[in-house]
C-alpha cells in the first residue's frame, strides 16, 4: 500500500488517503485494522482511535515504521478503549483543518488533501506562506501581500519553544488586547491593521481580527513574557523599585509595537487592565529582602502562574484569557 503521512494529519484522514491510493473504500481498510462495523465518516468531525496492535497493522499496510506514524499522526497514541478500532467525535480542544493546498499539489500523488489536527484554531504554512485558519482549503489565504504575518508566526514558534505552555496564555491575552484596540479604534486600527485587512482581502467579521492583528499580538506577547519573567521572581520590570508602577513597561511595549503615540492616546488602558490581573503577589517587604533570580533564569521556561493556572493546552485561545472582554463583544 505504501503511503507517507502528512505531519499533523488525523488518523482517519491518513486511512482514507491510504485507501484511495490503493483504490479501496476506507471502510475496507478499517476492516483490515479490526473495525467490525465499517461505515463512512467525515474526518473533520470524527477521528479513528487505534490500540497498539491496530496501529502496528496500519504501519504494515502503509509500509511505514510505526514510530514514524506516531510522530506524524497526533492522536495515534490515544487509547481506543477496549476495542482495537474506535471511530469517535473529536474531543473538545482539537481543531481540524485542510492541509495547505499548495503542499497537497506539490506531493503530486493525485490524492485528496489531508486533514490536519492540532491545538490551535489557525496554522501557517511556512513553505508556501499561507494562512490555514479555516476548514476549507478553498478559503486559505496567501500571505504574499503581508509577509510580516509569516515572520510573526516564526517568532511565535520560537516563543513557544522558549516559554512552553505559558506562551499560549500570553498570546491569548495579547490577542484580546489587540481586539480591544481594534474595537475602540485605537493603536493600529486605522493604519497598519486597516491596511493589512485590505491587502489580505479580509472582511469585517471578528474571525478576521486575529489575522489582521497577528504580528502585533505576537510582538506584544513577547513583551508580556519579559514582564512575566520578572514577576516570576517577585521583581518589577527593568529591575525597578518594588513599588514601581507598570507604566514604564507599558511605554516600552508601545515602543516595541511602533505605536508609542497611540499608547499615549488611550491604548495604555487595556495594558493597565492586563497588569492588574498580573500583579506581583509577593509583599513589598519580602521583595526587598529576597535573593536575586538564579543564573540563567532568562532562558528557563515559565511555569503557569496566576491568573493562568490550569491553562488549556488546546482549543480557542480566548477561552483561556484572563481579561474580561472577548473579541466581538462589547467592552
Amino acid at each position: 500500500m505504501d503511503l507517507s503521512p502528512v505531519h499533523g494529519e488525523s488518523t482517519g484522514s491518513f486511512i482514507s488517503r491510504l485507501a484511495e491510493a490503493n483504490a479501496l473504500p476506507a471502510a475496507q481498510v478499517l476492516e483490515l485494522l479490526g473495525r467490525r462495523t465499517p461505515g463512512a465518516a467525515d474526518w473533520r468531525l470524527s477521528e479513528v482511535l487505534l490500540n497498539r496492535a491496530a496501529a502496528e497493522r496500519l504501519a504494515v499496510l502503509a509500509s511505514r515504521d510505526v514510530e514514524l506514524l506516531r510522530r506524524a499522526l497526533p492522536t495515534l497514541g490515544t487509547r481506543a478503549g477496549d476495542r482495537e478500532v474506535r471511530v469517535a467525535a473529536w474531543p473538545d480542544g482539537w481543531t481540524v483543518m485542510a492541509e495547505c493546498r499548495m503542499c497537497a499539489h506539490r506531493r503530486g500523488d493525485g490524492l485528496q488533501a489531508a486533514w490536519v489536527a492540532g491545538a490551535e484554531t489557525w496554522q501557517v504554512c511556512m513553505r508556501h506562506g499561507r494562512w490555514l485558519g479555516t476548514t476549507d482549503a478553498a478559503e486559505q489565504r496567501s500571505l504574499e501581500a503581508a509577509p510580516e504575518v509569516a515572520v510573526a508566526h516564526r517568532r511565535w514558534l520560537r516563543l513557544k519553544d522558549r516559554l512552553g505552555l505559558y506562551a499560549r496564555a500570553l498570546l491569548a491575552d495579547s490577542a484580546q488586547v489587540c481586539g480591544y484596540w481594534w474595537q475602540r479604534r485605537q493603536m493600529g486600527s486605522a493604519t497598519v491593521w486597516a491596511c493589512r485587512r485590505r491587502e489580505l482581502g479580509l472582511g469585517r467579521a471578528w474571525a478576521c481580527v486575529f489575522l489582521a492583528t497577528y504580528p502585533e499580538a505576537v510582538r506584544l506577547a513577547e513583551a508580556m513574557a519579559v514582564y512575566e519573567r520578572q514577576r516570576r521572581w517577585g521583581r518589577e520590570f527593568d529591575d525597578g523599585a518594588p513599588d514601581w508602577v507598570s507604566r514604564r513597561w507599558i511605554d516600552w511595549a508601545g515602543d516595541r509595537l511602533g505605536m508609542a503615540e497611540g499608547m499615549e492616546r488611550g491604548g495604555y488602558r487595556a495594558l493597565r487592565a492586563w497588569t492588574m490581573e498580573h500583579r506581583i503577589a509577593t509583599p513589598v517587604a519580602v521583595r526587598r529582602r529576597q535573593d536575586p533570580p538564579p543564573p540563567g533564569y532568562l532562558r528557563q521556561r515559565l511555569p503557569l502562574m496566576e491568573p493562568h493556572r490550569g491553562f488549556p493546552e488546546r482549543g480557542p485561545l480566548e477561552d483561556g484569557s484572563c481579561l474580561p472582554w472577548r473579541l466581538g463583544t462589547a467592552v
